[in-house]
């Protein structure tokens, strides 16, 4: 029995051409979760709206539904990263950093880097990828629900 490896090239599922539809469709869904969740959160903002001033207990019960459906829209996005990264290793035949732009990826130099530099580097390499921003819109109306929360709790406390 010879052994293959599974970046074979003639084998149709892993042409960079199917990796590229793979990624277009995981971006697609990866719209869709936000477009849907962006959507439940504003219809929920927009009882909280009318309701506000009228009645305590269904804005915390509102506020509650809307940390569930933040949670619930940061563990999909987590899973949709996840995937993602998955098919890289995949397209890349187990190298991770097959995707990774030229310009971010470590490169002996001749002569030192600043400090500033390199620190800048790293953090772009870390911090500022694409797998943490997409959930920038989730976490943040997680803390706008909790915040609710904590001004119904001091409005309520302040009342009695």
């Amino acid at each position: 029995m010879s052994e293959e490896s599974n970046s074979d090239t003639s084998d149709p599922q892993f042409t960079p051409e199917a990796h590229l539809d793979m990624w277009r469709h995981y971006d697609s869904l990866r719209q869709a979760k936000n477009s849907g969740f962006t959507t439940a959160n504003t219809v929920l903002v927009a009882i909280t709206g009318v309701l506000f001033k009228e009645a305590a207990v269904l804005i915390a019960v509102v506020a509650i539904l809307g940390i569930v459906v933040s949670v619930c829209w940061v563990l999909l996005l987590d899973r949709n990263t996840f995937y993602i990264e998955y098919h890289r290793m995949i397209a890349g035949d187990g190298n991770k950093h097959f995707w990774t732009p030229e310009e971010l990826r470590s490169t002996p130099r001749s002569k030192p880097r600043s400090k500033l530099r390199s620190m800048l580097r790293s953090m772009l390499r870390s911090k500022l990828r694409s797998k943490h921003l997409t959930t920038v819109p989730s976490v943040a109306f997680l803390i706008f629900w909790a915040g609710v929360l904590v001004w119904l709790l001091i409005d309520l406390l302040a009342g009695q």
